[in-house]
């Protein structure tokens, strides 16, 4: 029996199946056609991102992203950018140049979209706003990824080595402690993080028997071989095989959702799998499966990939004023020069006999530049003045000038 391995390509981690809402009950008014431009953009940008990171890495090294987790913070990103720097965030997310609010309806209403109905499905998204202390950052700004994100929206103290364990705790939570110690360290620079985080767990509508599970061979791309445990079962599934290989669809408990994997034919592989795999092609390929019974192999896995930076890749993409510290315009967040010093993403994925578990987290980080506030400083470099004062009376004790500075013993 030949392996059946996966390509995990999709705007969450896991394909949404259905074309129908979800959760009709959450009715938020949008543009319908706005919103359906903005679902597949965020397609053609989950293929596009996960191609420029799949040609960055080493050839043997799993890779896991949530594109969807990127999107929500990227776009919380772009509603504060203005004049060229918000037309890159346009292009790159597919917004078409609409006005802030029917963007963020869109947004907000397709996520109402994919929300499951509690059918054994649980997704969590969570979107974070940390400033600096005393930043300038506008409430404006502030209010709106509150309301139309649903962010949690807080101050630090960014000198507080402490307050790297908060922002890492909130990641944690929110992932159920699947995405830990993502941040580092806090930039002395570092003005505010944006941040989503998401998490997915689902059982399959069609579970493997662990009994039939069977150690079996796989090829990795160099061409070593290893020896792994597969699952296996015979079921009917949704099936696709053309001249670059085979597609199939696994629903989960609620079939509003699937794992569609893509498996290269030999003489294709991965990289040549990937240049074929355009949204025209996605689309087609996905309205071609049928339902036929199929014998599947799947290998079990469970790995996390990250924390990585993806500056390079959303460059490629065309996201370029927003990383130059001169030219980028995040007027609609702070008066002050800001941009955007690093991207980072990290997931978390198991595939098992029961089910599926995924969990990733993005982190936008902002830096002020020297054309900004005058960090506060006091360089006694020449003659001054000073006093010792009691506080509580108001006096002054002492006056002096240094004219001179000596330190006589």
């Amino acid at each position: 029996m030949k392996n059946l391995f996966f390509t995990l390509l999709a705007p969450l981690f896991i394909i949404s199946c259905s074309t129908e809402d979800v959760n009709p009950k959450k009715e938020i008014p949008a543009n319908p056609v706005l919103k359906s431009a903005i679902a597949e953009q965020n397609n053609s940008f989950s293929m596009d991102i996960f191609r420029e990171i799949v040609l960055n890495e080493e050839t043997d090294k799993n890779i896991f992203i949530s594109p969807m987790s990127m999107y929500y913070a990227l776009g919380m990103a772009g509603t504060g950018a203005a004049n060229e720097t918000r037309d890159e965030f346009n292009t790159l997310l597919g917004w078409q140049n609409q006005a802030d609010t029917a963007i963020l309806l869109a947004m907000k209403s397709l996520y109402s979209d994919i929300s499951p109905a509690n059918n054994g499905i649980t997704l969590e998204v969570a979107n974070s706003l940390w400033q600096r202390e005393g930043a300038p950052i506008k409430e404006t700004y502030k209010n709106l990824v509150a309301e139309y994100f649903d962010a949690q929206v807080s101050a630090l103290d960014f000198t507080d080595p402490a307050s790297v364990d908060v922002i890492n705790n909130w990641i944690e939570e929110k992932t159920h402690d699947r995405i830990q110690d993502m941040l580092d360290a806090i930039s002395p620079d570092a003005i505010m993080y944006l941040i989503n985080a998401i998490y997915f767990k689902a059982d399959w509508k069609y579970q493997f028997d662990e009994e039939e599970n069977q150690e079996m061979t796989f090829t990795k791309e160099n061409s070593e071989n290893i020896t792994t445990t597969f699952m296996r079962q015979k079921s009917t599934f949704r099936y696709l095989s053309n001249e670059y290989g085979k597609m199939i669809s696994l629903p989960y408990a609620d079939s509003n959702y699937c794992m569609i994997g893509l498996l290269p034919n030999d003489t294709l592989g991965i990289d040549g799998l990937l240049e074929q795999l355009t949204l025209d092609n996605w689309k087609k390929w996905n309205n071609e499966m049928t339902y036929q019974e199929v014998e599947l192999s799947l290998p079990k896995f469970k790995y996390v990939y990250g924390t990585k930076l993806i500056n390079d890749e959303l460059q490629a993409l065309g996201l370029l004023k927003a990383f130059n510290a001169d030219e980028a315009d995040f007027s609609n967040i702070t008066d002050v020069q800001i941009f955007i010093s690093r991207v980072m993403h990290k997931a978390f994925i198991e595939v098992n006999e029961t089910g599926s578990e995924a969990a990733a987290a993005t982190i936008v980080e902002f830096e002020w530049t020297s054309v900004g506030p005058e960090k506060p400083t006091f360089m006694a470099n020449h003659p001054f003045i000073f006093t010792i004062y009691h506080q509580p009376s108001a006096s002054i004790l002492f006056i002096g000038k240094v004219a001179c500075p000596v330190y006589e013993e």
